[in-house]
């Protein structure tokens, strides 16, 4: 879904969009505390980063098989990026927060 709210909306409506649309998701489930910013808009902004780099008008298909790392949850790619330590806070859950590492890249 990510992908395709980056390929119909520019960045930052997209964020927008995809963001709220996942934490109604989570109200609507009666378990809003699953929502975490930080994991989502990294993800999003990983695929967007991914996009430009490989073509923005590729085909799913093709992002998914160059990009297969972002579609296995464990290990994470944000493994590169975080400490666990970060991503399991209250303020990563609430706000997005930067990364602290840099992935070679």
């Amino acid at each position: 879904m990510g992908w395709l709210h980056l390929r119909s909306y520019p960045t930052a409506e997209a964020l927008s969009r995809f963001s709220e649309g996942l934490r109604r998701l989570a109200l609507r489930a009666g378990k809003p505390n699953l929502y975490h910013e930080t994991v989502t808009w990294a993800y999003l902004l990983l695929i967007n980063e991914r996009m430009e780099r490989g073509g923005r008008d590729a085909p799913w298909e093709e992002f998914a098989r160059r990009n297969s790392d972002l579609l296995t949850w464990q290990p994470s790619v944000l493994d590169a990026y975080y400490d666990a330590v970060v991503l399991n806070s209250a303020l990563a859950r609430a706000v997005f927060v930067l990364p602290r590492r840099t992935a070679s890249g």
